[in-house]
């Protein structure tokens, strides 16, 4: 799978209100830890800018959210 791909099932899984495990992610995807911060990164960029809200993670349950 490429990035878009990657990226765009991302955005679509905060969208629905859903939370996004890293290992889990990570492993339907076959990617690497740092890839998958590296598309946490642009897409928290993108929702701050274009909808003002915020990727948050949560250190308790291993999840990324938008608030």
């Amino acid at each position: 799978m490429n990035k878009s791909y990657i990226v765009l099932r991302l955005y679509d899984k905060f969208k629905e209100g859903k939370k996004v495990k890293i290992n889990e992610c990570c492993g339907e995807y076959n990617i690497s830890v740092s890839t998958f911060r590296r598309y946490i990164a642009f897409l928290r960029g993108y929702f701050n800018e274009f909808y003002g809200q915020e990727i948050v993670y949560s250190a308790v349950t291993c999840e990324y959210r938008l608030k």
